[in-house]
């Protein structure tokens, strides 16, 4: 029985969120090691309270006897307390922020509806969501220029923010650690009255492979159906991305 053509839509639909569930997938190791920094300075400043206040106990269940030596511990219990309590603060602050990030990109990422939203803000968004990752963070080179004069500009969020993900992921999985960090280089700006958004990227090709990222064909076939001229430059160990619309299309 031949498809019709809302159910070959459907199709491409799930066939795309396959893909992007997957790549989240391989996010979630860094993710995860990134998370555990924080995590474990929470843990460890809670268990240090939790054997001090014990101690501090003690020393004021009988206070008015205390010596000024017992005075001076308690003083030293609290003040390490205090210092714990400001690790924990510090660590469950930036337990948080990851937490957010990963829930707005889910979120916003999981949206094909087209709505305005400037560009520079969906950069920076995606930026902090590849950053929850260490690889990409500390072994990524990034320079970022961003205008933020730009008009609002309709689009699908989820679109773009798939393409971008999946460009720097497949590029760290392309590059040979061995010969240094990634470049990558990450701008927004108006061209003739359009909204663009340009990545670059120069990375070591591994010696097992022809150097080139994953094909990214199905996401630069989504963003052209989305309204985007596409400009991209592909070639082993460099890669250059040019994403263009009508800065006039914020409806």
């Amino acid at each position: 029985m031949q498809r019709t053509p809302v159910r070959a839509i459907d199709d491409a639909h799930d066939d795309f969120q396959a893909v992007d569930l997957a790549f989240l997938g391989s996010m979630l190791p860094g993710i995860i090691h990134n998370w555990a920094t924080p995590l474990s300075g929470v843990i460890g400043a809670t268990q240090l309270l939790e054997g001090r206040v014990s101690v501090i106990h003690d020393l004021l269940s009988h206070f008015e006897t205390l010596t000024a030596a017992e005075r001076d511990e308690l003083q030293r219990q609290l003040d390490r307390n205090r210092t714990n309590v400001d690790i924990l603060s510090r660590n469950a602050h930036h337990l948080a922020d990851l937490l957010q990030v990963l829930v707005q990109r889910i979120t916003r990422g999981n949206c094909s509806a087209r709505d305005a939203f400037p560009l520079h803000e969906l950069l920076q968004n995606e930026l902090r969501f590849l950053d929850a990752n260490l690889q990409f963070k500390h072994k990524v080179k990034k320079t970022t220029i961003l205008e933020e004069a730009l008009p609002a500009t309709a689009f699908s969020y989820g679109f773009v923010a798939a393409f971008i993900d999946k460009l720097a992921i497949s590029i760290t999985e392309s590059h040979d650690f061995q010969n240094g960090q990634i470049e990558m280089d990450f701008s927004t700006g108006v061209v003739q009255g359009k909204a663009r958004i340009s990545i670059t990227a120069h990375f070591a090709p591994l010696s097992s492979g022809d150097g080139a990222p994953d094909p990214l064909t199905a996401h630069l076939d989504r963003l052209r159906e989305d309204g985007w001229e596409v400009d991209c430059n592909l070639k082993p160990g460099q890669i250059a991305v040019k994403l263009t619309r009508d800065a006039r299309h914020s409806s």
